[in-house]
């Protein structure tokens, strides 16, 4: 019981504060390199790398407060997504973006900025390591996860080629170019599949301890 209540809530959560935003930024413009269209300043707001794994780690919550057995393999790979993509959204916010990232003008906008690089990753990773599930990370679910990264690094370029508009900086071609983007990229790819075995090892060593916790 205890185990899907903070799943729940940890979904519940995320939903929110991502429902939240979605909600200020139909209705705002605040930067002017954002979209003019409503419909446009979402498609780019779910183009960011932390919302979507924010959105993965809720999706997956809410799976385990329905079915905390399941073994599903678009369930581990999602889950996967939403643990090692809140983890490096942690790391990469507030270790090379906070110093050069100032959120809107917004209160609401800024509580839902430490939620997402912040709060949610945290409880959600402290969640996994304390109540698991484990045994659900192989190297088959890390190719899974690893093909998803990659077709959504292939999204932001083909979309970025076409509306010259880039969620985050050190993936800008406008300003940077091809060269030092994908170098970038392919630097946050390593740092993916690191993390992803990383939490493999970490899914293994546990997985020996977890009746503890049923």
């Amino acid at each position: 019981m205890l185990k899907r209540t903070i799943n729940i809530f940890i979904a519940l959560f995320a939903i929110s504060i991502i429902a939240m935003e979605t909600y200020i930024y139909w209705h705002t413009k605040f930067r002017p390199w954002q979209p003019e269209s409503s419909i446009g300043r979402l498609i780019y707001y779910y183009s960011f790398f932390t919302v979507l794994s924010n959105l993965m780690l809720a999706l997956s919550c809410f799976w385990l407060a329905i079915n905390p057995n399941c073994h599903r393999y678009s369930f581990k790979v999602i889950r996967l997504n939403g643990l090692a993509g809140v983890m490096i959204t942690t790391i990469v916010y507030n270790l090379v973006l906070r110093s050069i990232h100032t959120p809107p003008p917004n209160v609401l906008l800024k509580i839902a900025n430490e939620s997402l690089h912040v709060i949610i990753p945290v409880l959600g990773l402290l969640s996994w390591f304390i109540f698991g599930p484990f045994r659900r990370i192989n190297l088959k679910v890390i190719m899974g996860a690893s093909l998803s990264m990659i077709g959504y690094g292939v999204y932001i370029f083909i979309r970025g080629y076409y509306t010259n508009l880039y969620p985050y900086p050190f993936i800008n071609v406008v300003k940077i170019g091809y060269s030092q983007a994908l170098f970038a990229v392919s630097k946050f790819f390593l740092l993916f599949l690191g993390i992803a075995f990383l939490c493999w090892l970490i899914d293994y060593l546990r997985s020996k301890n977890e009746t503890v916790y049923l």
